[in-house]
């Protein structure tokens, strides 16, 4: 599992140079199968994101404190109020459709997200 993961690492860093983030990127439904959370990113405006979290564990909200996205990244700090748990976690670009979620709290880690739904490309199917 280690193995898989320094490899999927490395794959995030050759590949994160062709992806850039944006909000174009963001724009859909990011699934981590069961691992952590379901997450909903919807343009709000030119540069603002609606976004939502749901735990895959109790299916309650997860509430987005603040998040910032640059060029490679997108930073989001949340707050799981039932357990007054927070994170702050890095989305790296591994491809088209993946991310990986580095996670920094009591319980550190990284999650694997796969796009379930691409809004723009939905439209233009």
């Amino acid at each position: 599992m280690k193995k898989m993961l320094v490899l999927l690492l490395c794959l995030v860093f050759f590949n994160a140079s062709a992806q850039k983030m944006s909000i174009a990127y963001l724009e859909g439904q990011w699934t981590s199968n069961g691992e952590g959370t379901e997450i909903t990113i919807e343009k709000e405006s030119k540069n603002k994101l609606r976004i939502s979290q749901i735990s895959s564990y109790s299916g309650e909200e997860v509430k987005v404190l603040r998040y910032y996205v640059d060029k490679k990244n997108l930073y989001i700090e949340t707050l799981f109020e039932p357990t007054n748990f927070k994170a702050t976690t890095k989305f790296i670009i591994v491809d088209q459709n993946t991310m990986v979620a580095d996670v920094v709290s009591k319980f550190p880690g990284q999650v694997i997200y796969k796009r379930l739904i691409n809004n723009k490309k939905d439209k233009n199917e």
